[in-house]
């Protein structure tokens, strides 16, 4: 039986705030972070880590949205709402990070975990954060088609997204990535979107699937709860939800900015700006 990364673990934690800067190097910190990890875990496998990271008006851009016809529009309407868009290494598609969204990266090696043992464990940390999701507002696990970043395993209270899930691989290291929408306007967040795809597409066929954003898919996790939350207080959550599964957690002391794969990274993410 393949032990689960969210009990009886060591957990070092880590933590990532990138606030609008001038500088493009500054947004692909917390994804160089996650590749770093991904490579120290194939010499150290023993371990398991948790990295908390948050972006401000940030659209994170899957590899698939490079490929739309007007990609130079859709980036030019991002950024004239005041939006920095950033091509990440992992798959999916585009999403929102600004203030009232946490990204959680949880990070461990594991030879024969399947893809939907990794996803379930993200989705077990969540729910096992927020006990009042019971009964009518259980969190489900189900693709909203038309909300952005559809998948599988896009986390659902009475059918409205809050959350979405991807995972990225290095040999055996796995990073399963979730965001998590508290608070702030995801109405905004859903249109700003909607509009990056028409403006992108500028409705050509295109070889790629792409959602059509229907803002009123998804809505904030206080709004689905009936809850005031803040980002500091879901943190403090799940750090609480892993001392329920009898983890330790201690604050990393590893620099993974000195590390060399941080840098490789780096560099890799800088080719891909737009």
């Amino acid at each position: 039986m393949i032990q689960t990364p969210i009990t009886n673990q060591k957990v070092q934690l880590l933590e990532t705030i990138v606030s609008s800067s001038e500088q493009m190097q500054d947004y692909f910190v917390p994804f160089a972070v996650d590749e770093s990890i991904l490579h120290h875990l194939v010499q150290f496998p023993s371990e398991t880590f948790l990295h908390f990271w948050e972006m401000e008006d940030t659209v994170i851009l899957g590899m698939t949205d490079t490929k739309t016809p007007y990609l130079e529009e859709g980036v030019a309407l991002l950024k004239q709402r005041k939006y920095t868009p950033v091509v990440r290494h992992a798959g999916g598609l585009a999403v929102v990070s600004n203030s009232g969204v946490l990204n959680i990266s949880l990070l461990f090696s594991r030879q024969n975990a399947t893809i939907t043992q990794v996803y379930e464990w993200m989705q077990e940390l969540i729910t096992r954060a927020f006990p009042e999701a019971i009964g009518e507002k259980e969190i489900q696990a189900f693709e909203v088609s038309d909300s952005y970043c559809p998948g599988d395993y896009d986390l659902s209270i009475q059918g409205k997204k809050f959350a979405g899930i991807a995972q990225r691989r290095f040999k055996n290291s796995i990073c399963v990535s979730i965001y998590l929408s508290i608070n702030g306007n995801q109405e905004e967040r859903g249109n700003l979107i909607h509009d990056f795809y028409k403006e992108s597409i500028n409705g050509e066929e295109t070889r790629w699937h792409y959602p059509t954003v229907n803002a009123d898919s998804m809505a904030n996790l206080s709004q689905l709860l009936d809850l005031t939350l803040t980002v500091q207080e879901v943190k403090e959550r799940i750090l609480t939800a892993l001392l329920d599964g009898q983890c330790e957690l201690l604050e990393s002391e590893i620099n993974f900015a000195t590390e060399a794969s941080y840098q490789k990274a780096m560099d890799r993410l800088n080719l891909r700006k737009v």
